[in-house]
């Protein structure tokens, strides 16, 4: 048996508490009362570093485990990523990191390792080898995918690459349904039969959260003394069954056979996934976002580390701000929210931001800013602009109507474009057919993929989806009688059409001011039109300024509503309601989060619409909404006359 236990770095502390006294302690507790079984324990590092300075007795206690041989530690990536998503060197350096904090805090060489989410893929196993580990654990689906039949899986395998070898136990999808969420005797009915059928093995690896913390979980698990009834089955059938650690098992047995395994995970998250985890990274482009971000730190790491020897101290805390935004759980989405919870960007991103600014602070007299680079970051065939100064750092993607995804404000070590669009999921129309009924179970506990969930009240209004990715400087053609209300439930007609995105047609840096010129021709009900827009930041500003020119080509007059639209990772309690501000020429964000302030003041009289965005996703608790950009656009009536061009400066502000 391996049982993980896992807090995403930047969690909050009361839910790290909570997940103690009602997982992790109670499990300890049972092993401490049902001293012959045996346990192969893991513990993330973000965790194990909550550990130390919240409970460093439990510390001690899992200790003791290990001294009398009843429980063996895994190993792993230290912030618990999926490996597969890291260059080479940062997978080595993750395991290499957790390897030495098992030493330091049990005295024991880690054997094995925990495989983030089960996400396998074949070149993966010389860098684990690499590390000085000798086995790992996925899932049965994965030998099935490899053609094996499931009945024929047991103990554990052996695969290579380049004559690097790694053991691989296969996790039994059985019992990771039935433990703790079946009755007893049915669990023990599958493994007699198991046994029967001569085969030596079995195991079953998953979750420590499930044993208590999962909802419903606590009062089977313990109060009705599900853990304590199992392992004295397992005691009292000691004549035919044993629990061994993983370790014990791969020095004393000979692997089933050797097997070459295709790229895969566990079954939930190959549907999840769409069949590859790095799907994740096409349906999401805000995970793309955080995933090229954290490649291009490693790679300016490495640059760094093999040009700079005096600073040491400097690239290892950039080091540990890098392995820290590689936690897994904010790149992704399944049954927990992952990708949906703001906080769990927000840290990938705050240690992604000081990591370069360690990394800043060992550039040369010769990189000043502010900068520019043009160059293909998130890796879809066409090129982004980056600007930076010393306070800003901005993203923009031409193709997608020339607006900024991302940008970091570098007093704060914050992106406040930390959004994530609405966007459809398969179990939205749970909600949508109210086809949940509220959970009665009787005997046992419901896994949480099985479990069924409540619908709030008027969820379903709140499932609408956006055509875009919420981010700023987002331009909108809209007819006159377009309101707010069609704006919301988006279903607004656009009234321009454009085959092309933005043109880079200049770029200027002079006297410590550095300018951007994105131009591009489109259509607006038929009409020629050309939009230009031109960027500009100064050397030691937090201010942006955005000119805009609007011309009309046509041989017609043009009579329509255009609109500019910015969303921001910030809460303004008043602004997140619902509202519209009429003939403004100034606008301020208070925000109450980070404590930050923006400031717009335009050079024309706007009308200001603000409101919040709001997703709702499924969590293992039911589900939720969560906040997700607070939304401003600026629009005004417009009628241009044949040839005449409409412009309009905005000056953007962040203070802290």
């Amino acid at each position: 048996m391996a049982v993980h236990s896992h807090q995403p770095v930047g969690n909050f502390d009361n839910v790290f508490e909570e997940a103690f006294q009602r997982a992790y302690l109670p499990f300890l507790e049972a092993m401490e009362r049902h001293k012959s079984i045996k346990i192969t324990l893991h513990y993330s590092g973000s965790l194990i570093d909550w550990l130390k300075n919240h409970k460093p007795d439990f510390i001690a206690r899992v200790g003791a485990l290990v001294k009398r041989g009843q429980a063996e530690i895994l190993s792993g990536g230290y912030y618990e990523p999926i490996l597969a998503l890291l260059p080479k060197e940062d997978r080595a350096g993750q395991i290499k990191m957790l390897n030495e904090e098992i030493k330091n805090l049990w005295g024991t060489t880690a054997q094995g390792i925990w495989l983030t989410e089960r996400v396998w893929e074949p070149d993966l196993v010389s860098d684990i080898n690499n590390s000085g580990i000798t086995y790992t654990i996925v899932d049965d689906i994965h030998f099935e995918k490899a053609g094996r039949k499931a009945e024929d899986i047991h103990g554990y395998y052996l695969t290579e690459e380049n004559v690097k070898t790694l053991g691989i136990f296969p996790g039994s999808k059985f019992l990771r349904y039935a433990m703790p969420f079946k009755l007893n005797e049915e669990t023990f009915k599958y493994l007699r039969n198991f046994h029967e059928q001569g085969k030596s093995a079995i195991t079953f690896a998953d979750d420590g959260e499930k044993f208590g913390l999962w909802p419903h979980t606590y009062k089977w698990v313990y109060e009705e003394k599900w853990l304590d009834n199992f392992f004295g089955m397992l005691e009292q059938s000691s004549e035919w069954i044993e629990t061994e650690t993983m370790g014990e098992y791969f020095k004393q047995n000979l692997p089933a056979e050797r097997i070459y395994l295709p790229c895969a995970s566990y079954s939930e998250m190959l549907e999840w996934s769409n069949g590859y985890f790095k799907n994740f990274l096409t349906k999401y482009p805000e995970a793309n976002n955080m995933h090229k971000k954290m490649l291009s730190v490693s790679n300016r790491l490495k640059s760094a580390s093999t040009n700079v020897r005096t600073k040491n101290k400097m690239l290892l805390e950039a080091q540990q701000r890098l392995y820290m935004a590689q936690s897994n759980d904010g790149y992704w989405h399944g049954v927990f929210g992952g990708l949906y919870l703001n906080h769990l960007r927000y840290n990938v991103y705050s240690n992604l931001i000081k990591a370069e600014a360690i990394l800043d602070a060992l550039k040369t007299s010769r990189e000043k800013l502010p900068n520019l680079e043009i160059t293909d970051f998130d890796c879809d065939g066409q090129d982004e602009l980056i600007i930076e100064n010393k306070r800003m750092k901005i993203y923009i993607d031409m193709a997608e109507k020339g607006s900024i995804f991302e940008l970091d404000y570098k007093d704060k070590s914050i992106n406040i474009i930390n959004t994530l669009a609405r966007r459809k999921e398969k179990y939205h129309d749970k909600i949508k057919d109210r086809a949940l009924k509220k959970s009665c179970a009787t005997q046992g506990s419901t896994s949480i993929h099985d479990m069924e969930k409540d619908i709030p009240e008027g969820f379903d209004r709140l499932l609408v989806y956006d055509r875009y990715r919420k981010s700023c400087l987002l331009e909108h053609f809209l007819e006159n009688q377009t309101n707010m209300d069609n704006f919301l439930s988006v279903s607004f007609p656009e009234v321009d059409s454009s085959a092309e995105g933005y043109k880079l047609v200049s770029e200027k840096k002079s006297a410590g001011v550095i300018s951007v010129c994105l131009k591009k021709e489109l259509k607006v009900k038929g009409l020629p039109f050309t939009l230009e827009k031109k960027i500009e930041m100064e050397e030691n500003s937090a201010a942006l300024n955005f000119k805009y020119s609007l011309r009309n080509n046509s041989a017609n007059d043009w009579n329509g509503k255009f609109g500019i639209e910015f969303n921001f990772s910030l809460w303004d309690e008043i602004l997140a309601n619902k509202g519209i501000r009429r003939e403004t020429n100034s606008f301020l964000i208070r925000d109450s989060w980070f404590g930050i302030n923006i400031n717009f003041n335009l050079d024309k009289t706007a009308e200001a619409w603000h409101f919040p965005i709001e997703t709702v996703y499924e969590s293992e608790k039911g589900f939720e909404k969560n906040f997700q950009a607070l939304s401003v656009l600026f629009n005004w009536n417009l009628n241009l006359a044949p040839d005449e061009i409409w412009t309009v400066n905005i000056v953007q502000d962040i203070k802290s």
